[in-house]
């Protein structure tokens, strides 16, 4: 298939100010995926302290849109107001700033010295590299409009966009390789899952597809009971997906069959999370779902009284929840008795996340809370 070329990133109408403190060079810990790996499972390993205290917050702009990456001693974020912003992990500096040229939905990706990430159409959509240090843009490449996290695989960047478009681009230089348009006319809210036998994407038309990462030919796909809004978890085997209709499927690859589908009780918008042999997802109400992978007749439910558009979190010392009221619990995983509680500006509309024993969330207010 014919290669499209990339727009090179001194002709964008991006607005890149000197910043008054420059960040690492690089991260040895890439973030390549919604949420770190494509489990959901980035935190599994950490704890907290028994009654985390507040650590730092920042303001870094009216509203910040898609999850945080994490590196070792930093944190990117996108904002509303077209900023892509770099966060001190230890005091909460903002290093730098970039202003991109539209809204920032997906949150970015991290990989050695850059950043990626991807605009809506308002005004302009592109997805860009940047350069870690400094937030210089290293590449753009002009695209439709996205909303959905972006998917980083070695030396290959996917992106599925608002009008049901899947591309897959070269990291080096942002060249595009293959665009694919998905059937059926769904957007793309989840981002896409390079998995085993192909590329997966799944749209707001109830349906599931199995793209060749090669040449981007649609494989294979499958009727969804709901759409799904989040990127599903993907543990090397299966596939994990809530939707909107209220279900929990998991979906075994790279055949694309439905292993077995769970009614949740409402809708599941926040992603769900892979943990060693566990499945854990969050309902609309607040009904927090654990499920062995391979045992959903053994699957528990907790009632958490709260309502939530954010998947769970999974930690070594329980499951973190966040509402859009800006309640943020540390769930026990036996009970489901509240081990730690903490109210902020709601709605949180993103799993808090943890790194060596500090807790990051994201509020409703564009401000960013640590506490250790």
């Amino acid at each position: 298939m014919a290669a499209f070329g990339a727009v090179n990133a001194t002709a964008c109408a991006t607005t890149y100010v000197p910043p008054a403190k420059l960040g690492p060079p690089r991260q040895e810990t890439a973030w390549p995926a919604y949420l770190g790996t494509p489990r959901h499972d980035a935190a599994a390993a950490e704890s907290l302290n028994a009654d985390p205290r507040p650590l730092w917050t920042v303001d870094v702009g009216r509203a910040v849109r898609g999850s945080p990456a994490l590196g070792e001693t930093v944190l990117a974020v996108g904002t509303v107001e077209r900023v892509v912003a770099l966060v001190e992990l230890a005091t909460g500096q903002a290093l730098w700033r970039t202003r991109l040229s539209g809204t920032i939905s997906g949150g970015p990706l991290l990989e050695g010295d850059r950043l990626y990430v991807a605009t809506e159409a308002s005004p302009d959509a592109k997805i860009y590299a940047l350069r870690l240090r400094d937030g210089q843009p290293i590449w753009s490449t002009r695209t439709e409009s996205v909303v959905a996290p972006l998917a980083l695989e070695g030396d290959t960047l996917y992106a599925a966009t608002e009008t049901g478009e899947v591309l897959r681009l070269e990291t080096a230089g942002g060249r595009v390789t293959w665009r694919r348009r998905l059937p059926g006319g769904g957007a793309a809210r989840a981002g896409p899952v390079p998995a085993a036998g192909g590329l997966v994407v799944a749209t707001t038309a109830d349906t599931l597809y199995l793209l060749d990462r090669a040449t981007g030919e649609i494989r294979s796909r499958l009727p969804t009971p709901g759409a799904v809004l989040a990127t599903p978890a993907f543990d090397g085997r299966r596939l994990y997906l809530g939707t909107t209709d209220g279900h929990l499927v998991a979906v075994d690859l790279p055949g694309l069959t439905v292993a077995w589908d769970l009614t949740t009780g409402d809708a599941v918008y926040g992603a769900p999370a892979v943990a060693r042999d566990t499945v854990y997802a969050l309902a609309r109400n607040g009904t927090l779902w654990i499920v062995p992978v391979d045992g959903p007749a053994r699957a528990r439910s907790f009632a958490l009284d709260l309502t939530a558009t954010a998947g769970p979190m999974p930690i070594a010392s329980g499951v973190l929840v966040a509402s859009v009221s800006g309640d943020v619990v540390l769930v026990d995983r036996a009970t489901g008795a509240a081990r730690w509680r903490v109210q902020l500006d709601g709605p949180i509309e993103q799993p808090p996340l943890v790194r060596d024993r500090q807790l990051v969330v994201i509020a409703g207010r564009g401000d960013i809370h640590a506490y250790r």
